[in-house]
């Protein structure tokens, strides 16, 4: 799980410092500076950060300082862009109903089978 150890802010603009394991090499962190503007609206991108540029980070001093600091290292490197994966992208394939059968709805409890009949957990009296 993500834990963001930076946050600082500047106008509509704001930079997020966020550390995460990712198992036994290099003691399982990493770390990651993503970059938001219109007040958190737009996510413009992240870098990787290594461990002497996180710690550079971390102790620069003041609110304005890190966000200094934080606008230097995000200017400096190749940015990559945020991908939404929480939603789907594109039409649905072929196997969309195939794989994953409609369940029918006109029962309580009822499920398709596999040669379409209704089946009830509940069983009529």
């Amino acid at each position: 799980m993500a834990k963001t150890t930076l946050r600082v802010r500047q106008g509509g603009i704001a930079y997020y410092l966020n550390e995460s394991s990712s198992g036994a090499r290099n003691s399982g962190r990493r770390f990651i500076l993503s970059r938001t503007s219109d007040h958190g609206k737009t996510k413009d991108g992240w870098i990787k950060v290594n461990v002497t540029q996180h710690q550079v980070l971390i102790d620069a001093g003041s609110e304005l300082d890190q966000f200094n600091a934080c606008a230097n290292l995000y200017a400096r490197k190749e940015q990559r862009p945020h991908v939404d994966r929480h939603h789907i992208r594109g039409m649905a394939g072929k196997w969309e109903g195939e794989a994953f059968p409609m369940r029918v709805t006109h029962s309580r409890g009822a499920t398709p089978s596999a040669n379409n009949e209704n089946v009830s957990r509940h069983e009529e009296q």
